[in-house]
């Protein structure tokens, strides 16, 4: 009796649905994705004086992730990285206090060759990538406060806000836990690096051209769910 018990038992386990990430799996991911700059910026200069001791400052955004993974070979991935638009506040310190100087948008595709370290059959999914990454920045405003200020300086209309679009570097750790009957419902953690560097420029009519170059260099945090085709 015990060895049909272990017989059947086996065949089961032979039969039924494993977990794998084996070549030709999509997989598909999805949650809560949030931007967390890390602000390196130059003093903000109009036209050629540098106004020492000012910067700009960019807050923090959350968006929804749109992520697809395809598996090239076992243990090799090719990740591509969409998101729902990102809203970004903007600041400028340095001028006597803080000053809200707008709001930005912008879309982060990123392209990782992601590798497992696991054996295809691990409920357990950790993962590395590294790979590229463009930021597109649209929808950009100056806020009336900032439009106030630059009144100040002599401005004879409202300004505009422009930033330069970036392509860089981008790396990645993620995990992927298995759960479900099938074992293909997945609960995804990961968090990435990006390099992402832009010139903010600000046209102010009558006054001239406010402009910083500013590093972000975010932390990129995500945490959802995904489904393995």
């Amino acid at each position: 009796m015990k060895k049909v018990a272990l017989g059947t038992v086996l065949a089961a386990l032979i039969s039924g649905p494993v977990f794998a990430y084996d070549t030709g799996d999509f997989i598909f991911r999805s949650g809560a994705i949030t931007v967390s700059p890390d602000v390196s910026s130059s003093a903000l200069a109009l036209g050629s004086v540098a106004l020492d001791g000012t910067a700009a400052e960019v807050a923090d955004g959350t968006a929804l992730s749109l992520i697809g993974t395809y598996m090239l070979r076992d243990h090799w991935g090719l990740e591509v990285i969409a998101a729902t638009p990102f809203s970004h506040d903007l600041e400028v310190s340095g001028l006597g206090e803080t000053f809200d100087l707008g709001e930005t948008k912008h879309l982060p595709p990123t392209v990782m060759l992601q590798y497992y370290p696991l054996q295809a059959s691990s409920s357990v999914q950790p993962y590395i990538g590294l790979g590229l990454n463009y930021t597109a920045f649209f929808d950009e405003e100056v806020s009336g406060e900032a439009n106030a200020v630059f009144a100040t300086l002599g401005a004879s209309g409202d300004a505009d806000l422009s930033l330069k679009n970036s392509t860089g570097m981008a790396a990645e750790a993620g995990v992927d836990i298995a759960f479900g009957a099938d074992q293909r419902w997945l609960l995804n953690l990961a968090v990435w690096w990006m390099d992402i560097d832009t010139e903010a420029r600000v046209d102010v009519p009558g006054v001239g051209k406010v402009a910083a170059d500013v590093e972000l260099d975010p932390l990129v945090y995500s945490a959802g769910f995904g489904y393995r085709f």
